[in-house]
C-alpha cells in the first residue's frame, strides 16, 4: 500500500487544482456577466465549451500516458490549466471561451492518468476505496474554490482570481517533479504519443455490454454533477438573495459532503457492488433535484446548506465508484485507454447537460430545469439497477 501513496497524493492534488481552475468562471459569473453585459445563465455554454475540450483531450490520453508516463501527463495538465486560468481574467467573451477550452483539455487526461497509476499500484481488494479517495480531489478542489475564489474576487475584483490560480498550477507542476522517475517507470519511449485511430478507445469501451451501460449512465450522472457545479451559485443568489460570500460558503458545504460521500460510497461498493451503489446514487440525485425546485426567498441558510450537502453526497459522490468499475471492466486490463474512452462519454454529459439545463432555465425557469435533471438521473439509476446486461 505504501507504493501507491505518492501516486495518490500527486494525482489527487493536481486534479483538485484543475477543478479550482474550472470553477473560476461559474463562481464569479454574476459579477463577470454584469461587466460583459450578458445573461449569467450563459455559464452553461461556457461549461459546454470546457467539456468539449475535455472530450477532445481524453481521446489521446492512452497514447500520451504510454509514451511520457502518467505523472508527466498530469504535469502537462497543470500548464494547460494555468493558461486557461490566466484568460479568465480577460473581460472578453472569446477569451472566456478559450479559457474554458484550455481548462477542459487539462481536465480530460486527469482521470485516465490517475487511473493508470492507481490501478497499477493499488491492491485489487482496496481499489474501490483507493479510487474513491483519489476522486475526493474534485469535491476538495471545489470546496477550496468556493472559499478562495469569492475571497479573491471581493478583495481585488473578479479578474484577480485567474492569475492567482495560475500560480498555484505552476507550483503544483514543480512540486511533484521529484516523484516523476519512480511513478513513470513504466513509460515506453517507443510508444506512439498519438494513436493513429483516436476513436479506438471509444470502440474499446463501447463493445462490452456492461461497460457500455456504465459509461452511458455516467454521462447522465455527469450532467447532474456539473449542473450543480455550474448553476448552484447563480441559482441560490437569484432565488434567495444571499450574497457571493454566503453563497460561496454554501457551495463549499456541498463539496465537503462530497468528500465524505466519495469515500463512503467506495466502502459501500467494496462491500456490495459498484452496480448497486451507482443505482442508488441515481435515485438519490433525482430526489435531491426535485427538492431544489422548492427553493425560495424564505429558505434559511441552514436549509440551503442541507440541500447543498445532499447534492454533494449524490451528484458529486459517484465518480470514484464509477472509475473503479471501469477499471474492473477494462478490456485486456488496459485501464488508461479504457478510462480515456469512458471519460469521453462521461464528459459528453458534462458538456451538453449544463447547456441544456441553462437553456431550459432561461426559457422555463429553474424549476423545470431541475425536473429535467431529476427525470434523467432517476432513469439512469433505474437502467443500472434493472438492466440485464449491467454488472
Amino acid at each position: 500500500m505504501s507504493a501507491v501513496l505518492p501516486a495518490l497524493i500527486a494525482t489527487l492534488a493536481m486534479q483538485a487544482i484543475v477543478v479550482i481552475a474550472s470553477l473560476i468562471v461559474p463562481i464569479t459569473m454574476q459579477e463577470s456577466a454584469a461587466a460583459l453585459g450578458i445573461d449569467p445563465a450563459l455559464v452553461g455554454y461556457y461549461t459546454m465549451v470546457m467539456w468539449l475540450g475535455g472530450m477532445a483531450s481524453t481521446l489521446f490520453s492512452g497514447g500520451l500516458i504510454r509514451r511520457f508516463g502518467a505523472l508527466r501527463v498530469c504535469q502537462a495538465t497543470m500548464a494547460l490549466a494555468a493558461a486557461g486560468a490566466l484568460l479568465t481574467g480577460v473581460a472578453n467573451v472569446a477569451a472566456f471561451a478559450l479559457a474554458g477550452f484550455l481548462i477542459g483539455m487539462a481536465y480530460g487526461p486527469a482521470n485516465p492518468a490517475g487511473s493508470h497509476l492507481l490501478a497499477r499500484l493499488s491492491p485489487p481488494h482496496l481499489r474501490g476505496r483507493v479510487f474513491s479517495v483519489k476522486q475526493t480531489s474534485v469535491p476538495a478542489g471545489a470546496t477550496i474554490a468556493g472559499l478562495l475564489v469569492p475571497a479573491l474576487a471581493l478583495a481585488w475584483g473578479w479578474q484577480a482570481a485567474g492569475p492567482a490560480i495560475a500560480l498555484l498550477c505552476i507550483a503544483a507542476m514543480a512540486a511533484v517533479q521529484p516523484w516523476r522517475a519512480g511513478l513513470d517507470g513504466d513509460r515506453d519511449a517507443a510508444a506512439r504519443p498519438f494513436a493513429s485511430h483516436p476513436l479506438a478507445s471509444i470502440r474499446q469501451t463501447w463493445k462490452p455490454p456492461a461497460l457500455r451501460r456504465t459509461v452511458l449512465a455516467s454521462a447522465v450522472f455527469s450532467m447532474g454533477q456539473f449542473c450543480f457545479t455550474a448553476f448552484f451559485v447563480v441559482f441560490i443568489m437569484q432565488r434567495t438573495g444571499f450574497d457571493l460570500a454566503e453563497t460561496g460558503s454554501l457551495f463549499s458545504v456541498g463539496f465537503v459532503a462530497g468528500i465524505a460521500a466519495r469515500v463512503g460510497w467506495g466502502w459501500v461498493a467494496d462491500a456490495t457492488s459498484s452496480r448497486a451503489a451507482l443505482a442508488v446514487l441515481g435515485f438519490a440525485m433525482a430526489a435531491t433535484a426535485l427538492v431544489a425546485t422548492t427553493v425560495g426567498p424564505g429558505w434559511p441558510w441552514l436549509a440551503v446548506a442541507g440541500l447543498s450537502a445532499a447534492f454533494g453526497a449524490t451528484a458529486v459522490g459517484w465518480n470514484g465508484v464509477y472509475l473503479a468499475e471501469v477499471a474492473r471492466l477494462a478490456p485486456g486490463g488496459d485501464v488508461g485507454a479504457a478510462t480515456g474512452g469512458a471519460m469521453f462519454f462521461t464528459l459528453s454529459g458534462s458538456a451538453f447537460g449544463p447547456a441544456l439545463f441553462g437553456a431550459t432555465a432561461a426559457s422555463f425557469g429553474y424549476g423545470a430545469a431541475f425536473v429535467l435533471m431529476a427525470a434523467a438521473t432517476g432513469a439512469a439509476g433505474a437502467w443500472i439497477a434493472f438492466g440485464r446486461d449491467a454488472s
